[in-house]
């Protein structure tokens, strides 16, 4: 729904129809990062401007916010999705709820073109202060780090910027 009056306005507010296409992908991912906390709503299906109204989301949602935004401002994206093992979510999600939920859950990612090229951004899941505090509190793991939302090669150095990069 990208043309929801609250994404028009956010839109608008931030100018980011008036940046060159690549300022423009690296303004609203940043935005989308780290501006939408990381945490689960209600549902995976809701809309983008419910996205924005929460202030959070996680990687479906968020996924839904920062593609409604690139279309929003005329960006070429697409969403992939498989699923993955709910180990991924011990720690963010806990008890019955991580009991109870399903052996494998759906993620996904959202993908931009740009130059010719098509950019995979799946580390705008993560709000950066989110991540500096698991990284503070597993300062320890030095290589792989699989939980609390998270699945990285590197946990201390971790591909979260876009500069014309997959994240």
């Amino acid at each position: 729904d990208f043309n929801d009056s609250r994404i028009q306005s956010l839109i608008e507010n931030r100018g980011w129809k008036d940046l060159e296409q690549f300022e423009c992908i690296k303004a609203i991912y940043l935005y989308v990062r780290d501006e939408i906390l990381f945490g689960y709503n209600i549902d995976d299906s809701i809309s983008a401007s419910k996205v924005l109204s929460d202030g959070y989301g996680q990687c479906n949602t968020k996924g839904t916010l920062f593609m409604a935004l690139l279309r929003a401002c005329k960006i070429p994206c697409r969403v992939h999705g498989f699923t993955i093992d709910k180990q991924l979510q011990k720690g963010a999600m806990t008890g019955i709820v991580y009991k109870n939920a399903p052996q494998n859950v759906f993620h996904s990612w959202v993908e931009v073109y740009l130059d010719d090229t098509w950019y995979e951004l799946e580390a705008f899941i993560l709000d950066k202060k989110y991540l500096n505090k698991l990284q503070k509190i597993n300062s320890q793991c030095s290589g792989a780090f699989c939980g609390y939302g998270v699945a990285v090669k590197d946990f201390q150095n971790p591909v979260i910027d876009f500069e014309r990069n997959n994240t």
